[in-house]
């Protein structure tokens, strides 16, 4: 069975500027982990160096994570913006091919 697609320049625009206004959220996100925490957030404890170290680890993580999901996005938004102008150009073309060969 054959299928048929459409396509909207204006919904895949609108997709392009939906997704570039999110990826700048997600290394905000990121920005806003500390770098270290100190071991004094946990108390005396003997164990609250340890403690701060591990939670320091996750941090140093999670900037990473959101670094890489703040490129993730940022990449979609290209790769529709790319195919945005590919088939303008697309078309253009063709409408011009069509018009020379009507000529």
């Amino acid at each position: 069975m054959g299928s048929s697609s459409t396509y909207s320049a204006t919904d895949i625009g609108a997709a392009r500027q939906a997704i570039g206004a999110e990826a700048g959220k997600f290394g905000s996100v990121g920005d806003g982990v500390p770098q270290n925490v100190d071991a004094g957030m946990f108390g005396t404890l003997g164990n609250s160096g340890a403690v701060a170290s591990a939670v320091s680890d996750l941090c140093t993580t999670l900037r990473t994570e959101y670094a890489k999901a703040e490129t993730l996005v940022g990449a979609i938004e290209r790769a529709l913006d790319a195919n945005l102008t590919n088939n303008a150009a697309t078309e253009t073309n063709a409408k011009l091919s069509f018009q020379n060969q009507q000529a």
